[in-house]
């Protein structure tokens, strides 16, 4: 009989996959694209899997899909975006029945200060924060698109509805070519905020809502992913606006700087053209892509809360503390393995897939790296890549945003099953590190 883990696991990826193969046979629909010729398979498999993936790569401009191929581009976002939240959190409340004591108390802990009792009710929470969210952030772009006067209302709710989707889900399509680089502050700004309500998750969503009706403190998860989101996003902004200063650039606009930095660890939407920023810029941007977004959230990534831990692990390594600590508690050197392991594993899969596809591509070596960064961390920017991939490379990016989509959580459960405490101890050696 296998086990609840390996249940688990089958679960989380043939649900893709399933939903990949159905929305590739979509968008295969002769009625549901526009541009020259008939779509190829490959690029109709690439675009489903982009969209239930939420990446936001594409191998075909959006432009070239008729209406109802843009809705069901749409419908796998949002389908993609609330399965990975829904399915994350049922299968982490599915493994309370088949894990270690100390794992169960952690669940359970989980459960009880969230308030969801069952995986039915933590489903439901999902669904409603999520639909709620959007339909504000529609309201306020549909606004937003009438203020700058190039469309009419029935457009206006158009774009507004089909943003809003996409830039909570984090997957960074838009039917416009150029992204969002032709529209005012109004809209990046709105834009910009529903990327980062994706990208927190919603367990700090939720736990910002209740604490303050409870009157209590946030949780450490909730403390950690928002403070750790606020020193990335200034940090992006300000070092983005440096480096195109240092490099004699044009200056890039101060909304534009905080929105590139904000996009590029979990959305792929671009307000100024990619290829224009200094090589500086777009090294950082790969870093920020590496780091992702907030566990149970729509973005990807190694997730903001694994690159914190292994950065506090270092400080207090450096300070000279055998033990790691934040807000007055200690994490646990199982949370802190497991975090180097996950950054391991990212960074080893990045080099790995960046090495295969450059004899494939006659572009640079940074906007290889660039691009499978991109896919691995299923944030959906690119440096003009994309477009141009032979099939070998538009297969091998798609099994990237694939890998980058179920990786982490699976790598998680990959862990806990095999997790094994020994009854036997051993002396503790030394070995010679440096």
């Amino acid at each position: 009989m296998k086990s609840p883990v390996k249940q688990s696991q089958l679960y989380f990826i043939c649900s893709f996959l399933v939903m990949i193969a159905f929305g590739t046979l979509l968008l295969k629909m002769p009625i549901c694209y526009k541009g020259e010729g008939a779509l190829e398979w490959a690029d109709a498999a690439f675009m489903a899997a982009s969209s239930i993936c939420i990446t936001g790569l594409t191998s075909v401009p959006i432009s070239d899909f008729t209406l109802l191929g843009q809705l069901i581009i749409i419908f796998l976002v949002q389908i993609g975006g609330i399965g990975v939240m829904a399915l994350t959190a049922s299968i982490v409340l599915f493994l309370g029945r088949g894990m270690s004591f100390g794992d169960t108390l952690i669940m359970s802990n989980l459960s009880d200060n969230f308030s969801l009792r069952n995986t039915e009710g933590l489903v439901k929470t999902i669904i409603g924060y999520t639909f709620h969210i959007e339909a504000v952030g529609a309201v306020l772009l549909i606004g937003a698109f009438m203020l700058e006067g190039r469309f009419n209302f029935w457009e206006c709710c158009y774009y507004g509805i089909f943003h809003s989707v996409a830039g909570f889900c984090n997957a960074g399509f838009s039917p416009f070519d150029d992204s969002l680089q032709s529209f005012g502050p109004a809209v990046k700004i709105i834009v910009a905020l529903l990327i980062i309500a994706g990208g927190i998750g919603i367990y700090v969503i939720y736990d910002l809502i209740h604490t303050r009706k409870r009157s209590a403190m946030l949780q450490i998860h909730t403390r950690l992913v928002l403070i750790s989101s606020l020193l990335l996003i200034v940090l992006g902004t300000v070092m983005i606006k440096l480096f195109e200063h240092l490099e004699g650039n044009d200056p890039i606009a101060w909304i534009d700087a905080f929105f590139t930095s904000v996009s590029s660890r979990t959305a792929g939407y671009s307000t100024v053209p990619l290829e224009s920023l200094a090589p500086n810029s777009i090294s950082l941007l790969i870093i920020f892509m590496m780091i992702g977004a907030a566990p149970g959230s729509t973005g990807g990534g190694m997730k903001v809360t694994v690159v914190a831990l292994a950065v506090l692990a270092i400080l207090n390594t450096f300070m000279g503390n055998r033990r790691v600590l934040i807000f007055r508690r200690e994490i646990s050197m199982d949370n802190i393995l497991k975090s180097f392991t996950i950054i391991v594993t990212f960074v080893l899969l990045v080099t790995a897939g960046a090495a295969v596809l450059s004899p494939m591509l006659e572009n640079s070596e940074q906007a290889i790296w660039f691009e499978a960064t991109s896919a691995l961390s299923t944030t959906g920017m690119s440096m003009g890549v994309t477009g141009d991939l032979p099939t070998a490379a538009k297969l091998l990016i798609m099994l990237f945003m694939f890998i980058g989509r179920i990786g982490p959580f699976t790598v998680f459960l990959f862990l806990l099953d095999r997790e094994k405490i020994s009854r036997i101890s051993y002396p503790e050696e030394r070995i010679i590190i440096g």
